[in-house]
């Protein structure tokens, strides 16, 4: 058994902003890595918040953070855009099973035309 956390487990604004509470002690990037961001956490870590000036910037950047850590951030643009283009597919699907329903219509009704001026002429 391993003590890792699921990695699909839902991060909370709060715990997020506690942890960079700390930060004020000397624990900065405790955040990061909560968030999933070893790497940034680490460097925020030994550098003492990138010298306080990141400690700073996450203040304004921790919900949007949160927000990619539970895989809500950019995913609904690129939903929008598949969704944008299943809907252009459908259309075109939709457009060309229906030309060719519209070109039988339009032949029967010639047709039908055409034997009634026939059936008209032999009269």
């Amino acid at each position: 058994m391993t003590n890792q956390r699921d990695s699909t487990e839902e991060k909370y604004p709060l715990i997020a902003y506690l942890l960079w509470g700390l930060g004020f002690v000397g624990f900065c990037g405790l955040h990061r890595m909560y968030l999933g961001q070893y790497t940034l956490g680490t460097a925020m870590l030994f550098t003492f918040g990138l010298c306080g000036v990141g400690q700073l910037v996450d203040v304004a950047v921790i919900p949007q953070a949160v927000r990619e850590a539970n895989g809500k951030g950019a995913a609904p643009q690129k939903q929008a855009a598949t969704q944008q283009r299943k809907d252009t597919e459908i259309r075109t699907e939709t457009e060309k099973s229906d030309t060719p329903s519209l070109e039988v219509e339009e032949w029967d009704l010639e047709q039908a035309s055409l034997e009634e001026s026939l059936k008209k002429l032999k009269e």
